[in-house]
C-alpha cells in the first residue's frame, strides 16, 4: 500500500521505510497551539486529525492521487504539562533536567484518513530516566540531536543510556508506533470503502 505522510519528520519517514510501507510527504503548516484545559492526549488527537484533514484537503485541491494519509502527533508531558520543543539550548537544558531521575509520559497519536475514512488512536509510553549530571545533559546537547524533537531528545540518541526504563512502545517515543501503524492499514485495506475505491 502506497501512502501519503502528512510528517516532515525524517524519523517517521525512516520508520515506514523499515516497514516497507511506500510513502510520499505532505508538506502541511497546521497551527499546534493548546486550548485553554485541553488534556495533552486531547490535544495530541487534535492535532493528528487537523493535520490528516488538512492533507486530504490538499490532495483534492491540487487534483493528487488519492492514497491513504497517516498523520501524527508526538508529545512529552511531565506533571501533566506538555513540554513541546525547545525553544533553544538553556531551554533543552532545563527539559532534561526535569526527567533526570523521574518518569514522565510520552504521547503519540496516529491516524489514518482515506476520503470519508478516518481513525484516530493514540499510545502512551512511560519513561524513566536515571538521574543525569548538568555534565552528561550538557554532552548530550553539544550534539544538538535536542533540536526539533519534542521534549528535547532522541531516545535513540546518545541520550538513550540514561533511560533506565520503558513501560510501552519503544517506536512510540521516535514517533510512529509501527505495531500500531500495521494495525490500522490492515484495517483499512478490510474496510469496504477501501475495496469500492479500487480501479
Amino acid at each position: 500500500m502506497n501512502i501519503y505522510l502528512a510528517s516532515k519528520s525524517p524519523r517517521r519517514k525512516a520508520l515506514l521505510q523499515q516497514m516497507e510501507v511506500s510513502c510520499e510527504i505532505l508538506s502541511l503548516d497546521t497551527p499546534e497551539i493548546v486550548l485553554p484545559n485541553e488534556s495533552p492526549e486531547n490535544y495530541s488527537k487534535r492535532v493528528t486529525k487537523e493535520k490528516g484533514d488538512a492533507a486530504w484537503d490538499k490532495i483534492i485541491q491540487e487534483h493528487l492521487t488519492p492514497m491513504p494519509v497517516l498523520s501524527a502527533d508526538t508529545e512529552v508531558v511531565l506533571d501533566d504539562m506538555i513540554l513541546g520543543k525547545p525553544r533553544d539550548e538553556q531551554d533543552a537544558l532545563q527539559m532534561l533536567q526535569q526527567y533526570a531521575g523521574r518518569t514522565h509520559e510520552v504521547i503519540t497519536s496516529v491516524g489514518l484518513t482515506f476520503h470519508e475514512y478516518q481513525h484516530i488512536t493514540l499510545n502512551k509510553t512511560l519513561v524513566t530516566f536515571a538521574p543525569m549530571t548538568e555534565q552528561d545533559i550538557k554532552h548530550y546537547l553539544m550534539t544538538d540531536n535536542y533540536k526539533d524533537k519534542a521534549g528535547a531528545y532522541g531516545i535513540q540518541s546518545y541520550i538513550g543510556q540514561f533511560i533506565s526504563r520503558i513501560e510501552g512502545c519503544f517506536y512510540s517515543v521516535m514517533g510512529l508506533p509501527l505495531y500500531t501503524v500495521k494495525h490500522m492499514l490492515n484495517t483499512l485495506k478490510e474496510d469496504p470503502l477501501w475495496r469500492k475505491r479500487q480501479p
